[in-house]
């Protein structure tokens, strides 16, 4: 029998055939075959034993959120509380364009403006319609209610923007469950737990996990280029066929821009997203600080680090021993910055059960700690966390290639795992070409990270090699004036 998955929850996928339900259970040859099912796959199952016997070829997926089979994205963002982010919406329409999903925008909480902010507002709303995407008002209920018919429709965008109180407006019985924003935060807490398709004025739609972060992995600088709609009406005109739209003098692009018939934001953007050094990002590993720890981390908060990396050792799978979970929300209870956490540890399930209640953007686990990889990657993405795999220098990448589908990050250890103070293993770079090299031609989506020995002698070369986080930890902790050890690792890039 035939079906489509509706929802899925920890390993069970609800199938719907016409008005029938059945849960199911994916068979074991999906994990020897390395498939993950995903909400909206077109799936044939055994309606008797109720197991999941094929997918069906997907026309698209997205990685996250995690859906199949879709015509349409609602990004829904907000003007307001949390503030409004071109840069994630011009991140949004470019991927979600890529993946030839037909992009529509949703702009919230614009009465929370005041007048002449709402006369702003609209001036930039209007350019998105100028260019050809459909745009709504989250008041526009009756325009909105009718996008849906016969498409699968997956509600994206900010967290904290409002998706899940737009479909209770739109239909009240769905009760999904919203939260406030966090004030703390500025930022929205993840109040959708699961993905899961809903029937919706006779089409179906995923509300899902918000979030706050996109990567452009799998992406050529030419794909971002040709995603950017409204450069395709001009770029004939311009001087040369691979015109880039950045260094070039006659372009006609950057003629329209000054010319006011492209929005600089959207150019600034464009320029961002196709500047490798721009995107490498620097987690702040707190390992090496012994004294005042709580008072430094929230010293470390307030700099322009992207991530805090938090090492979690449990004595067993690596010699040393580092914090208890209480101590790490007690130490983590001020800061605002999106949490990276490392686990090195031999009871992987359990602690990723624990550190998942403190809602990072990623959980690293280590490949050589558990032989139940599969169900690791899908309980973090079950929980709307992002899942890395971690990997020690003498492990070889042949041992993860079952995986890197599947992942949002791997951590390249190019130190041994369990403390900190160590030298740069050289040979790891040729770990990380490798990845990349994988990534690059199977347009696998996930990001390296490079944790272990990290500083100003190495770090132009990990962004030669196309890495796009790394832990900086001993460097920064070597001095207590964290801004300027950032600051100098960000200009060792300008210099070069």
């Amino acid at each position: 029998m035939e079906g489509i998955i509706i929802k899925n929850i920890s390993n069970d996928y609800t199938v719907q055939v016409d008005n029938e339900i059945y849960v199911c259970k994916p068979r074991g040859k999906f994990r020897n075959l390395n498939l993950i099912p995903l909400v909206g796959d077109k799936v044939v199952f055994d309606e008797r034993n109720n197991y999941l016997l094929e997918i069906k070829e997907r026309k698209n997926e997205l990685i996250r959120p995690p859906v199949a089979n879709i015509d349409q994205a609602v990004i829904v963002m907000s003007i307001s509380k949390p503030d409004f982010s071109d840069n994630l919406l011009d991140k949004l329409l470019c991927v979600i364009e890529f993946n030839n999903i037909k992009p529509i925008i949703c702009f919230t909480k614009i009465d929370l403006l005041k007048d002449d902010e709402v006369k702003e507002a609209y001036k930039f709303m209007n350019y998105y319609k100028k260019i050809g995407y459909e745009v709504y008002e989250n008041t526009e209920l009756a325009k909105i209610k009718d996008i849906f018919k016969n498409k699968v429709t997956v509600f994206t965008g900010q967290s904290g923007a409002g998706k899940s109180t737009l479909l209770n407006r739109l239909n009240p019985d769905l009760n999904i469950k919203t939260d406030e924003i966090s004030k703390a935060l500025g930022r929205g807490k993840h109040t959708t737990r699961h993905v899961e398709l809903i029937h919706l004025f006779d089409g179906l739609v995923a509300d899902t996990p918000g979030f706050s972060s996109l990567s452009f992995i799998g992406m050529t600088n030419d794909d971002i280029k040709n995603n950017f709609i409204e450069f395709n009406k001009y770029r004939d005109k311009c001087a040369y066929k691979d015109c880039k739209h950045h260094l070039e003098e006659d372009c006609e692009i950057k003629r329209q821009l000054q010319n006011y018939n492209i929005l600089k934001s959207r150019y600034d953007n464009y320029l961002k997203f196709i500047d490798r050094r721009w995107i490498m990002k620097i987690a702040a590993s707190f390992l090496s600080i012994k004294n005042g720890i709580k008072k430094n981390v929230e010293r470390l908060d307030k700099t322009t680090i992207d991530y805090l990396h938090v090492d979690i050792m449990d004595g067993k799978f690596v010699p040393n021993k580092t914090w208890s979970f209480r101590q790490v929300k007690h130490i983590l209870k001020k800061t605002t910055t999106p949490k990276d956490i490392h686990l090195m540890v031999k009871d992987v399930k359990k602690y990723i059960n624990k550190y998942k209640k403190i809602r990072p953007e990623i959980i690293t686990f280590h490949y050589e700690a558990t032989d139940e990889w599969f169900e690791m990657i899908r309980i973090l993405k079950h929980e709307d966390i992002k899942a890395g795999m971690s990997i020690k220098p003498n492990t070889d990448i042949s041992k993860i290639m079952p995986y890197l589908e599947y992942l949002d990050v791997v951590l390249v250890m190019s130190v041994e795992p369990g403390k900190g103070g160590q030298s740069f293993i050289p040979s790891s770079i040729k770990k990380i070409q490798e990845l990349d090299k994988i990534r690059k031609e199977k347009n696998y989506q996930f990001a390296i990270e490079v944790d272990g020995g990290v500083n100003d002698s190495n770090f132009k070369l990990l962004e030669e090699n196309n890495v796009d986080t790394v832990v900086v930890g001993s460097y920064l902790a070597k001095r207590r004036t964290f801004q300027k050890n950032i600051d100098s690792l960000r200009e060792t890039k300008k210099q070069n």
